[in-house]
């Protein structure tokens, strides 16, 4: 019988054609909801919203240079050895699809929740998050994926019981205080790092097709949906 059972003969490509698409459906249905969820849209408006996040995360808009270290590099013409110093520079900008997007949606949100819950959220969360972000020569400001959405999410939930906030106001609380206790603690803050990254383009909200921004707003309403 076991001749009739066997594993794909090239079990990396099954994985890629059925697996990977499977959790990105996953994902995209999962966060679109979210969306809607904060935003009280209906699910095809999150979609819509994810979309454009996931175009925008290809445009990064500069905002200003500064200068890097020095940086020497030798060159040998005709067996004599020639040494350059420069100041390398650095770009900062911001990336359309993840900062200036979730934030938007985060200034929206904040229009409906109560403001002494989330500045309590927001302060925790960015403090949190500081403290657990490290400049990484030539990637950017890394930060342990899961530790700003779960302060985010616990942080809105202590705050909305001390206020006294209506419970259904937690996953808002926890989207806002996420994107921008993320945004404000791991990179606003760590600007006076940059030096330490290296020179190139540094920007903010610009790790791939998304970056710990927004993606810390979608997983901190997961995680706050247990506290509703």
């Amino acid at each position: 019988m076991r001749d009739y059972f066997f594993p794909p003969l090239l079990l990396p490509l099954f994985i890629f054609l059925i697996l990977l698409p499977f959790f990105a459906i996953l994902f995209v249905f999962g966060a679109s909801s979210a969306i809607s969820h904060v935003l009280g849209l209906s699910v095809e408006d999150g979609i819509v919203i994810l979309f454009l996040v996931i175009i925008g995360s290809f445009i990064n808009i500069p905002v200003f240079e500064k200068e890097g270290q020095m940086v020497e590099r030798r060159y040998s013409f005709f067996g004599l050895i020639y040494t350059v110093r420069r100041k390398s520079r650095i770009v900062v900008a911001v990336n359309l699809g993840g900062c200036i997007i979730p934030v938007l949606i985060s200034l929206k949100i904040l229009l409906s929740v109560t403001g002494d819950a989330f500045v309590l959220a927001f302060i925790l969360t960015s403090i949190v998050t500081f403290l657990s972000a490290k400049p990484v020569p030539g990637v950017g400001i890394a930060v342990p994926m899961l530790i700003p959405p779960l302060a985010s999410a616990l942080f809105s939930y202590i705050a909305v019981s001390l206020f006294s906030a209506p419970a259904m106001e937690i996953p808002k609380i926890a989207f806002t205080a996420g994107v921008l206790g993320a945004l404000f603690g791991a990179d606003i803050l760590h600007l006076k790092d940059l030096e330490k990254i290296g020179a190139g383009v540094v920007s903010i909200g610009g790790a791939g097709t998304f970056d710990g921004i927004f993606l810390t707003g979608i997983f901190s309403v997961f995680i706050a949906q247990w506290f509703v």
